[in-house]
């Protein structure tokens, strides 16, 4: 254990192109060599934010007996050259690598680890393929950036991209070379745009931004010109990557962090090819940061047992690397631990999802689902015959609004769980709900639903919503999803329009969840056509996304079908095996 730091600062890191990035430097007390733990940074080193309360402080680190290398990536800080998010961190971690490991305070063995955008750069440092990296931990990132980052199932994830265009595009604004006056006007817009976020993120078109365009922050208007995965998207995917990323795979998420999807993605992918460790608490994207609660989610506090943060990240990571770097026998070295929502407490697998049968939940009415005062049911068993059509008009001029979920707009919307009954008096939010539950019913796994519909526009979404209804009437959302029409058999094949007024088949993913409903709590599934702000509105014309004003908006008659040739259903995973209590 080292009691002292050392520490070189701002240290010019050439890259291949003769770009410089900034670099600190972390040593432990004594001539070393040391492991080494390599982040590489979308904030300024210098930030204690950013460096030491995301996920691992350094120095925590360093008493470890580790070097720490943190780097800002370009563009950013006191790196050189300019922003272009994910598409330089391969090759720029790969020259990051190059230089560490001759460096005479490194015996030869990495590991890498970082939260968010810092993580994807952790993730791409692992897909070099280089064998010296050992081990890596990441917390909150994206994997396919296309989808799961920048877009859902063809959906644009509006509030999130527009947040995040604005936060990185002020810290362009600090490195532009304007006049003082010039640089103060550009600094007050941001700010009143961010506190405007919601009427910023409903602006139509969705691409008219032109603060962004006068800081030169160009990576929103791309986005939207690429709605399609293409070769844009497969140069940077991190998944494309899978059979390069050998090293151990530490990985920390939350059931209601936006970025749950690329943590099970990514688990899925490299479950056969390195031990994969992960850990999926009850959080949202930004509890593992609040300065005042690391154990909330929206309305719900958890307690002590689920505080996330680095009070639970540091053990992991140090103990993680010191299995895979220093070669102690410290901590699990694989497997998940998770928390089982509703019963409320850690759960322990071999592998996710654990042992489970699926069920379905048939969506039943008689064509009067709308509401949560509407007749709409699930019931174990489908229609026989004929069902009538449950009926909704989707206005894109009057969307279903964002409440709580997987959103991210910090400051400006609460995320993770909310009470849904604002949501459920509208009348084109259709709800279907089982009686009172006379057992525990207990989920863990990927839900999703299947679900017969049609609509009157070539082009529309259909967005679902699992939630638990308790016995005093609260309604909280636990996992949510959205299919865009036109990219329904996959994200990742060419848009094909709907024909309209013809029952088509959907299936809409609520990702992976673990909850139990308990006894005389209720089973409810929301189905609708929007979730604003955290995805755009579709405007129901089939047209390129990003290009239609409010006045191209169509109205659009939604239906949603039930009968025995359109047995639309729930499908939710039932643990089939006692869960093991940790």
């Amino acid at each position: 254990m080292s009691e002292h730091v050392r520490i070189e600062r701002g240290v010019a890191v050439e890259m291949r192109d003769g770009v410089h990035l900034a670099t600190d430097v972390y040593l432990p007390e004594g001539p070393g060599p040391f492991p080494t733990l390599v982040t590489r940074i979308r904030g300024a080193r210098s930030y204690g934010f950013i460096v030491g309360v995301l996920i691992l402080n350094p120095l925590e680190a360093v008493a470890r007996g580790y070097a720490v290398v943190v780097q800002e990536v370009r563009g950013r800080a006191g790196s050189e050259a300019a922003w272009h998010p994910f598409v330089h961190e391969l090759e720029d971690g790969e020259d990051c690598l190059d230089w560490v490991l001759p460096q005479p305070w490194c015996d030869g063995s990495i590991g890498t680890y970082g939260t968010a955008y810092s993580a994807s750069t952790a993730l791409y440092l692992a897909a070099s393929g280089r064998d010296e990296v050992k081990a890596l931990a990441v917390l909150g990132t994206g994997a396919d950036i296309h989808d799961g980052w920048v877009y859902t199932e063809g959906a644009f994830e509006l509030g999130w991209n527009v947040y995040w265009a604005y936060m990185t595009a002020a810290e362009t604004i600090k490195r532009l070379e304007v006049d003082e006056e010039t640089r103060k006007e550009l600094q007050r817009e941001y700010e009143r745009a961010i506190i405007e976020a919601p009427a910023v993120a409903a602006r139509l078109p969705i691409s008219d931004h032109p603060l962004l365009d006068r800081v030169g922050e160009t990576q929103y208007r791309e986005w939207l010109d690429h709605p399609d995965y293409d070769d844009y998207w497969a140069s940077f995917d991190i998944l494309a990557l899978t059979e390069r990323l050998r090293a151990p795979m530490l990985s920390i998420i939350g059931w209601h962090d936006n970025f749950l999807k690329s943590h099970f993605d990514l688990y899925r992918a490299l479950a056969d090819r390195a031990p994969h460790r992960l850990v999926v608490g009850p959080w949202e994207h930004t509890s593992y940061v609040s300065p005042f609660s690391t154990s909330r989610s929206g309305a719900v506090e958890f307690g002590p047992r689920a505080v996330s943060g680095v009070a639970l990240s540091t053990p992991l990571l140090l103990d993680w690397f010191d299995r895979w770097l220093a070669g102690a026998d410290a901590g699990a070295a694989a497997g998940v631990r998770y928390w089982q929502l509703g019963e409320d407490g850690w759960r322990e697998a071999d592998a996710w999802p654990p042992p489970h049968a699926e069920e379905r939940w048939y969506l039943r009415s008689q064509g009067a689902a709308n509401g949560a005062d509407g007749d709409g049911l699930l019931a174990a068993e489908p229609a026989e015959g004929s069902e009538s059509p449950d009926t909704y008009r989707y206005d894109p001029l009057d969307p279903v609004p964002t409440v709580g979920g997987k959103t991210l707009m910090p400051s400006i919307m609460t995320a993770g769980i909310e009470d849904q009954a604002g949501v459920e008096e509208r009348p084109d939010v259709l709800c279907y709900t089982t009686p009172e539950l006379t057992a525990p019913v207990v989920v863990h796994g990927p839900v999703r639903v299947e679900l017969w519909a049609s609509s009157s526009a070539g082009d529309t979404d259909f967005t679902a919503k699992l939630v638990d209804v308790a016995p005093d009437g609260r309604a909280f959302n636990l996992a949510d999803g959205i299919v865009r029409a036109r990219y329904r058999d996959s994200p990742r094949r060419r848009s094909e329009p709907l024909e309209p007024h013809v029952p088509t088949a959907f299936t809409i993913r609520l990702w992976d969840l673990a909850h139990t409903f308990l006894p005389g709590h209720r089973i409810r599934l929301e189905i609708s056509s929007s979730n604003f702000p955290r995805f755009d509105r579709n405007l129901n014309t089939g047209n390129e996304i990003g290009r239609d004003g409010a006045a191209d908006a169509v109205i659009a008659t939604q239906q949603v079908f039930h009968d025995a040739a359109h047995a639309s259903a729930l499908i939710l995973p039932v643990a089939t095996a006692p869960e093991e209590e940790r």
